[in-house]
This record gives structure tokens, C-alpha cells and sequence, in this order.
């Protein structure tokens, strides 16, 4: 069986067993429709980043900077509703922009001048958070305040129409397209193969660097549209948004079979990994507990499915040389 499916079966499992766990334990406090919707619901924002974190984990890179370009696109929008009256549309094309750029930046910082991912968005992440509060909406005495964004048609898109938010509409869309993206087109196989083997990558004439910058942007325009629906659905922007973010879409595609090493995961992995994130939080806060413990949970669970992707990239390895060692002494 190879590996990604392995690890989205184990994915699936951890979820249903989350799932009846908090049900026997919590009954009907968790175990209702309204709650269900609640969780995919919570999920939507980190599965859509995710899409774009996935592409830069397949790369064998990272993203410490999504939490931060949230909030600067939050803030771009709000300083645009604030002071103009250009219309909602224009106002959300420039949050898009805005994401854009700074995903863009990255991978420029990170592709054209070669700093390790890991320190690149570490920098960017700061640089993104204090150009928020730089932006900023202040009253007259220069203090820092959220700006309302109560405006009916902003306002709807955190929503819901019936039992289907419209993040969760979009959530579906980014799933679907990022899964046929990657699997379906040569900028996808390009990406895999940038993460499985820099070096073969390039030999065989991709242009790494030209991969990791729109992988980048892709980041930037995600986390754009994910502040979108969290300001709408707050019906504010303020310079808190994202604050703390940049685990979760990590967490989640890690959870969700996306290898650290880089080569291998998927989309569906990262939704399946998001939804059981959100399902660990939100029944810890129906049975009352400490929410440290879910931060615990979390990490050991992390611990453990790295543990088990390098143990199972070993095991295939050995197993890749022991046959290639018998087809040579059989030649």
C-alpha cells in the first residue's frame, strides 16, 4: 500500500475514533447536527490555507507567515472600508492583491535568494505582523482600534445558506481544485518532484526556484481569501486576526499524511487532518476540560505521526535495496 493512502486511512481512523469518543463521553452535546456544521464550519479557514501550506510541506518547505499575511490583508481591507468608498468588490480584490504580494515576497526571499524556508517566513512573519499594526485604524490619540465591517454585502459572506456557510462552499472549491492541481497538472508533478529531489528536479529541467515562487504565492492568495471569510464572519478586522494561526494549517496537513521531508501528501489529506483538529477542539471545550490538554494531544500526536512517516520511509527504502541487491545477483 503506498504510503499516502496508508496514512489517510490512519488519518480517517483517528478522526472516527475522535468522533465516538467525545460522543459516548459528551452524548448529545457533541453529537448533534448543529455541532457537526459548527466543526466543518471551524475547519473551512484552515483547510483552505492548508491547500496552499501543503504545496510549500510537499516542496520540503514551510510557512510561519500565513497567521501574519491574514492579518495585513484584514487590515489593507479595513483601512479601504475605513477611508474611501470604493465598492466591497474592489475592497476584496485588493485584500486578494495584498495576499498576493506577500506570498509572492516569500517566494521570492525563498527561491531567488535561496534563505531556508524556515527562517525566510520566520522573518516575514514579523515583518507582515508589524506592518498590521503599522496600518492599523488608531482614534485620534493614536490608540489601536479594530474597524467594524458591517457592511450587508461583506457581512453575507459569513453566512450561511441553510446548513452550508459560504466558507464552507469555498473551502470545497480550493479542496477540489488543489487536489486536481496537484495530481492532474505538470506545475503539480513539478512541486512533487521539487520536494522528492531538488537536485533531479533541476537536472531534468525544472526551474526550482520559479516553482517555490508560485508555490508561495499560492500561500499568499489563500490565506487572502482565508481572512476574507474571518473578517466577514467577525463583521471586523483587527490586528489580532491570525495571531497564533500558523500552527494550525501545519498541524493540519502534517496530521493529515503530508511528509515534513517533502514528495508526498495531498489536499484530501489536509482537509481530513483539519477537520480532525477542529473535532479535538471542539470536544474538549463540550466536556469542560483545561484546553491545554488539547495543545498536548495535539503535539504528541504530531510527535507520532512524524515518528511513523520516517519509519515507514525507512522501512520502503530497505525493502527498495534488498530487491534491487537480489535482481543484481540474479542478473
Amino acid at each position: 500500500m503506498k504510503q499516502t493512502t496508508l496514512r489517510r486511512l490512519i488519518s480517517l481512523g483517528m478522526l472516527a475514533a475522535l468522533i465516538v469518543l467525545f460522543s459516548i463521553i459528551s452524548g448529545t452535546r457533541f453529537f448533534n447536527a448543529n455541532n457537526f456544521v459548527e466543526i466543518v464550519r471551524d475547519s473551512s479557514v484552515i483547510a483552505i490555507i492548508g491547500v496552499g501550506v501543503t504545496m510549500a510541506i510537499i516542496t520540503a518547505g514551510i510557512d510561519l507567515s500565513t497567521g501574519s499575511i491574514m492579518a495585513v490583508v484584514g487590515m489593507v481591507m479595513a483601512n479601504i472600508y475605513a477611508y474611501t468608498l470604493w465598492p466591497i468588490p474592489i475592497m476584496i480584490l485588493c485584500g486578494l492583491a495584498a495576499g498576493l504580494l506577500a506570498g509572492f515576497c516569500n517566494g521570492l526571499i525563498i527561491g531567488k535568494l535561496h534563505v531556508p524556508e524556515f527562517i525566510g517566513t520566520l522573518a516575514t512573519m514579523s515583518v507582515f505582523r508589524a506592518l498590521t499594526y503599522i496600518i492599523a485604524i488608531k482614534d485620534a490619540n493614536g490608540v489601536i482600534e479594530s474597524q467594524a465591517m458591517t457592511h450587508s454585502s461583506y457581512a453575507v459572506l459569513g453566512y450561511a445558506i441553510g446548513y452550508f456557510y459560504f466558507v464552507v462552499i469555498a473551502m470545497i472549491v480550493f479542496v477540489v481544485c488543489g487536489q486536481i492541481f496537484l495530481k492532474y497538472t505538470r506545475l503539480g508533478t513539478e512541486i512533487y518532484a521539487v520536494g522528492a529531489n531538488p537536485k533531479a528536479a533541476t537536472l531534468s529541467g525544472i526551474d526550482v526556484a520559479k516553482v517555490k515562487v508560485i508555490v508561495y504565492t499560492i500561500v499568499g492568495f489563500c490565506c487572502a481569501v482565508g481572512s476574507i471569510f474571518t473578517t466577514a464572519r467577525l463583521q471586523s478586522a483587527t490586528t489580532a486576526i491570525g495571531q497564533d494561526f500558523e500552527f494550525n494549517p501545519i498541524a493540519a496537513a502534517v496530521v493529515g499524511g503530508v511528509a515534513l521531508s517533502g514528495g508526498s501528501g495531498d489536499v484530501v489529506g489536509t482537509l481530513i487532518g483539519a477537520l480532525f483538529m477542529v473535532t479535538l477542539e471542539n470536544g474538549v471545550r463540550k466536556l469542560d476540560m483545561n484546553t491545554a490538554y488539547q495543545y498536548v494531544i495535539k503535539g504528541v500526536i504530531i510527535i507520532l505521526v512524524v515518528m511513523f512517516d520516517a519509519w515507514y520511509k525507512g522501512r520502503m527504502d530497505r525493502k527498495a535495496r534488498e530487491e534491487g541487491a537480489k535482481e543484481g545477483i540474479g542478473a
